[in-house]
């Protein structure tokens, strides 16, 4: 698809670099709080690594699957990526897939520090919904965004799903409450706030960039 002068396209494995960065920008959510580091123990450095080993095993269905992003591409250079995924599509939910690359890829002493932090992060956590569309992480290079493409690219990612199951009715997308502009993009695009989880416990700023996580839906 091209959209003005982008070209919108399904990423690939050339792309994992640039949907390594989208990942871990939209973690840290406008902040300098990357969660993947203060939870598994990990420097940036190291977490895109990880994050990169994972995104090349190529397992489809999750936030860590090369096949839910989109890219933005313009002069071959790509500029902006989205992810999205029909949750629990093959009976197989999200959580599992990315825990299980997680248990495969990370060192065992990551995955025994993130078990004790555990209980602190899981106050503010909101179960996907299955049969529903989950938009995920996404990035936009600074010299590119008010150019309209987070529209554009959640337009697309979400009709190219549609056409998959036609008989999905919402989408969903999770935003950390600190992230403002996030949240005021897709409520610009339909989406609204259904939920509000947050957590008094003031240790979970130390490994999270906010105590409080929305839930937005689109109805389709």
């Amino acid at each position: 698809m091209k959209a003005g002068e982008f070209i919108i396209r399904p990423a690939t494995v050339k792309d994992i670099p640039f949907l390594a960065d989208t990942i871990i920008e939209a973690e840290k959510a406008g902040t300098d709080i990357l969660s993947w580091s203060t939870i598994f123990g990990l420097t940036e450095a190291e977490t895109r690594k990880y994050i990169s080993v994972m995104l090349s095993e190529e397992v489809d269905g999750c936030e860590l699957s090369v096949s839910s992003f989109l890219v933005a591409e313009i002069n071959g250079q790509v500029v902006a990526a989205l992810s999205a995924w029909i949750e629990g599509k093959n009976n197989e939910s999200s959580i599992q897939l990315k825990g299980n690359l997680l248990s495969y890829v990370l060192p065992r002493d990551c995955i025994i520090r993130a078990s004790a932090i555990y209980p602190v992060i899981q106050e503010v956590h909101i179960d996907y919904i299955p049969g529903s569309i989950q938009k995920g992480a996404g990035y936009i290079v600074r010299d590119f965004r008010n150019k309209n493409l987070f529209q554009i690219l959640t337009n697309e990612i979400i009709e190219r799903l549609l056409k998959s199951d036609p008989n999905i009715a919402q989408a969903y997308t999770q935003i950390y409450g600190c992230n403002i502009p996030a949240i005021k993009a897709n409520e610009k695009i339909d989406f609204k706030i259904v939920m509000e989880k947050q957590s008094s416990n003031e240790e979970i700023l130390r490994y999270l960039p906010s105590n409080r996580k929305l839930l937005l839906k689109r109805e389709l």
